[in-house]
């Protein structure tokens, strides 16, 4: 294949493998669901089944930044804030996803959120917010595993957060992958040291496709692609 096709492919290849084709779920229409909508601290169950196909257990929404009675969705120690994202660190909105409850409630087995699908998927992608730490408390880490009934598919481990304030994952989201055989269900489960304080933040739901380049860093892709092919024939 020479190289100017070569490009057209690549080029190709990486659009249609774009965003298009997620349902992408970032909790902002919460107050209009089925059944009158939902508000801060309201459980989050099977409101986007029809729609998505997905059923949520363990799931409540939050208001960013809300200065609400606990339980809170996460401290920001960089903006001494709770559920507030730092900086202009993108994606968080005005909705997203907690859990409730302490290690000891879990029952063992660590599991704070499960999705379920209607229909099995390949595929799906979400951010965790606020991996972090301390030496008084312990760490955070999380794993993302995707079942197929009892069968594990996939399964994602987070970075470990052991200190909070500059250089953590503190007040920013760190982004989880799942792809491979289908799957009908997503586990969250608790692998961290701490015995209090955990609570997951979860956003920016792609239930059916893992995440991939915005169209604008396709299109710079796609540019380069042509630039490169352009200085090679001139150097020819």
């Amino acid at each position: 294949m020479n190289f100017q096709k070569m490009c057209f492919v690549t080029a190709m290849t990486l659009l249609v493998s774009g965003p298009a084709a997620a349902a992408l779920i970032d909790f902002e229409d919460v107050g209009s669901l089925p059944g009158g909508g939902l508000g801060d601290n309201d459980a989050l169950t099977d409101q986007y089944e029809a729609s998505d196909g997905v059923t949520f257990d363990g799931a409540f929404i939050e208001k960013s930044g809300e200065a609400d009675a606990n339980p809170q969705g996460f401290l920001n120690d960089q903006n001494s804030d709770y559920d507030q994202q730092f900086l202009a660190s993108p994606g968080l909105g005005d909705w997203f996803v907690r859990t409730g409850g302490e290690v000891g409630s879990r029952g063992g087995n660590g599991v704070y959120l499960s999705i379920i699908y209607s229909t099995a998927v390949n595929a799906a992608s979400g951010q965790i917010w606020d991996i972090d730490g301390n030496n008084s408390q312990g760490t955070e880490q999380w794993d993302v595993r995707a079942y197929n009934g009892a069968n594990l598919i996939d399964s994602m481990l987070s970075p470990v957060g052991s200190t909070n304030g500059a250089g953590s994952l503190d007040g920013l989201p760190w982004t989880f992958n799942l792809s491979g055989a289908a799957f009908n269900r997503i586990d969250f489960v608790f692998t961290g040291t701490k015995d209090s304080g955990v609570g997951l933040g979860f956003d920016n739901f792609n239930t059916s496709s893992v995440t991939v380049p915005e169209p604008g860093t396709l299109a710079l892709l796609g540019l380069g692609l042509v630039g490169t092919f352009v200085a090679r024939r001139r150097k020819a």
